[in-house]
């Protein structure tokens, strides 16, 4: 049985591994993550890796003046 999965933080390390498992066994995927800790370039290398493209992704820095992350 496939299913629709969303993974939080999926651009970061242990998101990303996740993704390609997911991937592999044939859900369809969509990844939210800030990039706080991450590159959006891991999410174009976690789609080759999976060998399938995600349903969706959303990157969003909405807590850029919030998160130290981003200072």
């Amino acid at each position: 049985m496939h299913m629709n999965i969303h993974v939080t933080g999926g651009a970061g390390y242990i998101g990303s591994h996740t993704c390609v498992a997911l991937l592999h066994a044939g859900h369809a995927v969509t990844v939210i993550d800030n990039l706080c800790n991450s590159r959006a370039e891991v999410l174009d290398r976690v789609q080759a890796l999976g060998g399938r493209a995600f349903s969706q992704t959303a990157t969003c820095r909405i807590y850029l003046t919030f998160n130290p992350c981003f200072k």
